[in-house]
C-alpha cells in the first residue's frame, strides 16, 4: 500500500451529522495535497484505486464524504438528506471547513482540489462564495446551463409540499436521470452512463451507499447551487489567478456530451481567469476515474499537477 490512512471527524453545519474525513498519507514525503469533492449518491473511499495513484507520486490525498452520503449520516435513512434547511448551503460550508482544517495543518504543501459532479458544482459554489486561491482546481464531470434546472426545483417543492421534505420519489428521480442512458439503451443497464467498466456499474448498483434515491430535501438544495453555478456571469465570482483544468469524457450526459464543459470552459475564459484547460476523452463516460482508460486519466492529472506548479513557480 502507497498510503498510510486516517479518518477523522468534525460537526457539519447542518448540526445533525459528523462530517467523517480521510487523509491518505503517502510513505515518502509529501509534495503536494489534493483535495477531493464526491459526487451525487457515492462516498469518499470509492476514489481509492485513484488515490493508490496519486499517493505513489507523493501526494498526499485527503476529502471527506458529504453531509447525506458514505458515512457521514446517523443512520441509512439519512443517505440523501443535506438539512432541516435545504438551501442553507450545508455542503458548501462543510466544504469550506474541510478545506481550511486541511490547509492550516499542511500549509506547507501546495493545495489542489478535485471536484467531481455534484462535488463539481459544490466547488464552483465554494470558489464563488469564499473567493478560495489554491495552486491547482480540477473539474470533473461538469456541466452547463440547464432549462430543466427552474422547473425542476418548481416540481420537487410541489411534491414536498405534499409529500414532505423526506420523501423519497421514485417518479421526481426517474425524471431528473431522464435521458442519462438514451445512447447506450442497447447496453440494457440503467448506469450504463457511469462509466463503460461493467464492473464499475455492477460495483456501483449492489452498494447501498451509492445505490439510494435522493430526499426532495437533497434534490431541492442541489439544483438551487447548480442554478447558481451555472448563470450567464457565475464565472465573474471565481478567483481568477489560479489554474482550472476541465475533463470529462465526450458520452456523459452531465456535461451534455461536451458541450456543457466546453461551456464551462468558456465561461471561464470570458471571465478572464488566468489559466483554464480542458480534456474530453474519446468514448468516456460520467466517471473518468473509473473509465476502462483510467490509468490515462490519472497520468493526465497529475502532469496537469505538476504543470499547474511549474508554471507559477
Amino acid at each position: 500500500m502507497s498510503y498510510q490512512k486516517t479518518v477523522e471527524t468534525i460537526p457539519s453545519t447542518n448540526h445533525l451529522y459528523n462530517v467523517h474525513i480521510y487523509i491518505y498519507t503517502p510513505k515518502t514525503k509529501p509534495r503536494y495535497m489534493l483535495q477531493i469533492t464526491h459526487g451525487m449518491c457515492e462516498y469518499l473511499e470509492r476514489y481509492e484505486p485513484f488515490i493508490r495513484y496519486m499517493t505513489s507520486k507523493g501526494v498526499l490525498v485527503a476529502g471527506h464524504d458529504h453531509a447525506g452520503h458514505g458515512n457521514s449520516i446517523r443512520t441509512m435513512e439519512d443517505l440523501g438528506y443535506f438539512s432541516k434547511d435545504p438551501y442553507d448551503l450545508t455542503l458548501v460550508k462543510d466544504l469550506k471547513n474541510v478545506s481550511d482544517l486541511l490547509t492550516e495543518r499542511y500549509s506547507q504543501l501546495p493545495h489542489f482540489i478535485l471536484g467531481h459532479s455534484m462535488g463539481s458544482f459544490m466547488l464552483r459554489k465554494y470558489l464563488m462564495k469564499y473567493g478560495r486561491s489554491l495552486s491547482g482546481i480540477f473539474i470533473s464531470g461538469t456541466g452547463g446551463a440547464n432549462k430543466g434546472i427552474a422547473p425542476g426545483i418548481t416540481l420537487a417543492k410541489s411534491i414536498a409540499a405534499l409529500k414532505g421534505d423526506t420523501h423519497r420519489s421514485t417518479l421526481y428521480n426517474s425524471i431528473f436521470f431522464q435521458g442519462f442512458n438514451k445512447n447506450f439503451k442497447d447496453e440494457d443497464d440503467e448506469f450504463s452512463w457511469l462509466s463503460r467498466d461493467k464492473k464499475v456499474r455492477d460495483a456501483y448498483r449492489k452498494d447501498p451507499k451509492c445505490n439510494f434515491v435522493f430526499t426532495l430535501n437533497a434534490f431541492k438544495g442541489f439544483l438551487a447551487i447548480m442554478k447558481d453555478v451555472t448563470h450567464e456571469n457565475w464565472a465573474d465570482s471565481v478567483p481568477k489567478d489560479v489554474p482550472y483544468h476541465l475533463f470529462s469524457g465526450k458520452e456523459d450526459p452531465v456535461g451534455a456530451y461536451g458541450k456543457g464543459v466546453q461551456e464551462t470552459y468558456e465561461r471561464l475564459l470570458e471571465a478572464k481567469v488566468k489559466e483554464v484547460t480542458l480534456t474530453l476523452y474519446e468514448g468516456g463516460r460520467h466517471e473518468m476515474l473509473n473509465e476502462t482508460n483510467k490509468k490515462e486519466v490519472y497520468e493526465d492529472l497529475f502532469k496537469r499537477m505538476e504543470e499547474m506548479i511549474h508554471d507559477r513557480s
